[in-house]
């Protein structure tokens, strides 16, 4: 097969280039309010994000209860609303801040690394509180088209 290369190919050509480069300029150019307003349609790295942060600022808070909600189905199966909060507040700690740090995603996997700052009270004697900073790795997964956590078993 044969294409001619005349004034009317190239002008075919030059439109389908421009018409190509104008659609990704503006979906690259679209605001994150858009995204963030896109819902599960937003990028899994910005939905995931949004979703670990609210679930720290909600441990911050210390409103456990809304942060058992974004624990994944199967950990909320096993593990009651009741249990979840008793062990969360019998915790000697007490978060102070997060900084969301990057996260790395599959279609329905993510994995969060994020900031946390915290205070510890020490049971020595003139110890007081203690501050401290850590980076958290989350393991996230898509169900039902929301991003839940899914807790270590060590935590």
């Amino acid at each position: 097969m044969r294409f001619k290369s005349g004034p009317m190919a190239r002008a075919a050509l030059v439109g389908l280039a421009v018409l190509t480069l104008a659609a990704c300029g503006q979906r690259a150019t679209r605001p994150d309010s858009a995204m963030a307003e896109s819902g599960p349609k937003a990028a899994p790295e910005e939905a995931v994000k949004r979703r670990a942060v609210k679930r720290w600022d909600l441990l911050i808070e210390r409103d456990f209860e809304k942060a058992y909600e974004l624990l994944s189905p199967g950990y909320r199966e096993v593990q009651t609303q009741e249990n979840y909060v008793r062990t969360m507040k019998d915790r000697p700690v007490q978060w102070t801040s997060v900084f969301f740090q990057k996260a790395t995603c599959e279609p329905d996997v993510c994995t969060v690394e994020i900031q946390v700052n915290a205070q510890f009270q020490m049971p020595v004697m003139r110890v007081g509180t203690v501050d401290a900073l850590n980076v958290v790795t989350e393991n996230w997964i898509l169900s039902d088209g929301e991003w839940y956590l899914v807790p270590n078993a060590d935590r």
